[in-house]
């Protein structure tokens, strides 16, 4: 008699929608968890608008140090090709900046520091920048490989390098600025406030694991079997007869 009231109870609240507890507390998490996303697309869009400001002129330009970068040696800029070596230039060149004119910088040798001249290379990729550069077949002859070592890494690298440096020469000029970018306090006052109420309330960890499916964890781990495994399909009389009986 009890079960037989207990089901009509239920076909009457499947009936008439009535949502039990559990369904409750579901979709109020899952209200919850929509309200997170439209955080995570509001914030989306205000870092949009943020990096898409549009810059003004900067009246009178401001000089704020040096900027290095690379040409054409006069004698290859005169020759007949000329245009070819600039064109192969915009692609590999480097610009560096410092506040000093003579880009020298501290370095200790024998517990003291001397001023260094710092180096500056033309663009030496690695091998899958090197296929993105776009490069003729006449501009990709100018290179060669070589290996790199690293104090990183045992392993050396492999950089493309041009066969023929001497023909880029180094200039130095003055670092002007011309144009600044736009102030916008309306959109930083609204960044902040989102990303205070993120932080004040803990949901970080909660959007990421929404977007990512789970939550936040180290990619560089190895996928390799141990090494304590390395012996798992041998029997012991195998390893004995490789190990000690073949080397008598």
């Amino acid at each position: 008699m009890d079960n037989q009231i207990q089901t009509e109870i239920e076909n009457y609240i499947i009936a008439s929608r009535i949502r039990t507890n559990r369904r409750r507390l579901r979709d109020a998490r899952t209200q919850f968890e929509k309200q997170l996303l439209l955080l995570y697309r509001e914030d989306r869009k205000l870092r949009e608008a943020w990096r898409s400001r549009g810059y003004v002129p900067l009246e009178p330009p401001v000089m704020i140090g040096y900027k290095r970068f690379f040409i054409l040696r006069d004698d290859v800029a005169r020759g007949r090709q000329a245009d070819f070596y600039q064109q192969l230039l915009t692609k590999i060149n480097t610009c560096d900046y410092s506040h000093r004119k003579d880009f020298k910088v501290k370095k200790r040798s024998h517990g003291r520091k001397k001023l260094v001249l710092r180096e500056q290379h033309l663009l030496q990729p690695s091998l899958d920048q090197f296929m993105k550069l776009k490069l003729t077949d006449k501009e990709a002859a100018c290179f060669e490989e070589r290996l790199f070592f690293r104090k990183q890494s045992l392993v050396p690298e492999k950089r493309m390098v041009i066969k023929e440096p001497w023909r880029f020469v180094l200039r130095v000029r003055p670092n002007m600025i011309t144009q600044r970018r736009m102030v916008a306090p309306e959109l930083e006052s609204q960044m902040q406030q989102l990303n205070n109420y993120v932080k004040r309330h803990y949901l970080d960890h909660k959007i990421w694991k929404l977007r990512n499916g789970g939550v936040y964890r180290w990619s560089g781990w190895s996928t390799k079997e141990k090494k304590k495994y390395q012996f798992k399909y041998y029997t012991l009389q195998q390893l004995l007869q490789d190990e000690w009986y073949d080397k008598i």
